[in-house]
């Protein structure tokens, strides 16, 4: 897999130097980053990089390892990538990166003089994913090539591409994060990334939302927390919703089959109200009780529990972020502006205190649409 991935990078470049950007000749002068790790340097104000490299010449040959990591520090990203030229004797190829891993040291102290570069640089692409370490830096993560002989940048992006499937963190393309960090009241978000080790094998596994307030990450929510916010903002496309039984006991896992959710801002009694509406089809995956659920009335009992359950934790994890972090990912703000413009320039100022006082209201639907091959638990005697 790895031979043709690094095949398809030459056949491309090679392709743009019959354009005439390139010729033959300057295939072997260039490197491709496929993903990059920043933390801080050891020395007051200055960063660490680190780069993951597709090594052409050793990914055509039988060796599995078709990859490079190397780490420099400096002042600046610019003066880094430099300082890796002089290295490598190659130029830096950009426009293949897949990921940008920050530590969580840089995501506090502010990411924008760490990212500007990138948004800068002719040669990058906008559709790179961005995540925050959970782990003590960022090169930990990067460097995971080493240990699983794979290009972790190139498996990251796959990763994202599946989150759907998960729904446990949210999917951020560079692009998508710079636009929040600039737009009126919308906060930026990143899923969080860490190490995670089963049976002597190391792999990246990404969970949980990192949150900004300007550009500072200012805290976390959780894999499971995640899910819900992204419920909230209209972004949920698969994953489970577990359901306990009357006595708080695990009891039936419902398949998100599909969502819609509608927002609307309105003012109630002269307060700003913000009003979300969920509609979700499932299917019932798995039933962990005896109980069975073979007629309309016990279906219906079913949706409506699972309703108000799916109602409870998205105006949880709203509640959290409203309160804990005054930071707002879900895009009200924004809402406002688009749709009561006049009120926005009454609130805008001051929309950080004004998204944490925020009355939400959510009234979520959820609609068995199947349910396997049996509605009830396997029995025994």
């Amino acid at each position: 897999m790895l031979k043709k991935v690094i095949l398809a990078f030459i056949s491309l470049i090679l392709l743009i130097s019959v354009t005439g950007c390139w010729n033959y000749s300057e295939v072997d002068d260039i490197s491709i980053v496929a993903g990059v790790g920043i933390d801080k340097g050891e020395s007051e104000g200055e960063l660490s990089v680190t780069v993951e490299i597709v090594d052409t010449k050793e990914g055509m040959k039988s060796s599995p390892a078709g990859f490079k990591i190397l780490t420099l520090s400096g002042k600046t990203i610019f003066e880094i990538a430099r300082g890796i030229i002089s290295i490598t004797g190659k130029k830096l190829f950009w426009s293949h990166s897949k990921a940008i891993v920050l530590s969580e040291e840089v995501a506090r102290e502010g990411v924008i003089k760490v990212i500007d570069w990138y948004n800068r640089d002719t040669e990058t692409r906008s559709d790179v994913y961005i995540f925050v370490s959970k782990e003590k830096t960022a090169k930990e993560v990067i460097s995971l090539s080493s240990v699983t002989e794979s290009i972790t940048a190139f498996a990251l992006a796959q990763q994202m591409r599946s989150e759907k499937n998960v729904s446990t963190a949210p999917v951020v393309e560079i692009w998508d994060f710079i636009d929040k960090l600039e737009a009126s009241g919308e906060f930026a978000m990143a899923p969080l990334i860490n190490i995670h080790e089963q049976n002597k094998t190391k792999n990246a596994q990404v969970s949980g939302t990192a949150i900004f307030r300007m550009d500072k990450m200012v805290g976390t929510i959780s894999g499971e927390e995640t899910k819900y916010m992204l419920f909230a903002i209209n972004q949920i496309e698969g994953g489970v919703l577990p359901l306990n039984d009357e006595q708080g006991k695990p009891a039936f896992s419902l398949e998100i089959l599909s969502n819609k959710t509608k927002v609307k801002p309105v003012w109630i009694d002269g307060k700003l109200q913000m009003q979300i509406n969920t509609e979700t089809q499932v299917g019932l995956d798995e039933v962990m009780t005896p109980e069975e659920f073979n007629n309309i009335d016990s279906k219906n009992v079913l949706e409506k529990r699972a309703g108000k359950e799916l109602q409870k934790r998205i105006l949880s994890v709203i509640h959290r972020v409203q309160q804990d972090y005054h930071a707002d990912i879900f895009g009200f703000g924004e809402l406002v502006h688009e749709r009561m413009p006049q009120t926005w320039k009454k609130v805008k100022e001051n929309w950080g205190q004004e998204f944490s006082e925020l009355d939400v209201v959510v009234n979520s639907k959820v609609i068995i649409k199947s349910s396997g091959q049996t509605s009830r638990s396997i029995q025994t005697h």
